[in-house]
């Protein structure tokens, strides 16, 4: 007996069988990371209020790579800003958490 198929193995499905398209390895690989990326930096702001260079410390993604995420999670509402600290720099959190 098979598993049901997720939502993405769906869609790649279709596309391979039905559209005789293939998805481009290096194009899923793209996808996988940053999806990867995202859920790292979601699940380190659940309950808590992060500079970019604190969540990079917290998750080991470099500052640069985070602060990239981040404005696309402030793009799409994801994510808010707080306040400043006394260096200047923002802090984030989840939109919405009031934990943080």
């Amino acid at each position: 007996m098979s598993r049901p198929q997720t939502k993405r193995e769906l869609t790649i499905d279709r596309l391979r069988k039905e559209l005789g398209i293939q998805v481009p390895k290096d194009l899923t690989d793209y996808v996988r990371e940053t999806t990867t990326i995202r859920s790292k930096i979601i699940n380190c702001l659940r309950g808590k209020e992060l500079t970019v260079k604190e969540i990079s410390k917290e998750t080991g993604i470099p500052e640069n790579v985070v602060l990239w995420h981040l404005m696309t999670l402030f793009k799409y509402g994801l994510i808010e800003a707080t306040e400043k600290t006394d260096d200047g720099y923002f802090k984030y959190r989840l939109r919405g958490d009031i934990n943080g």
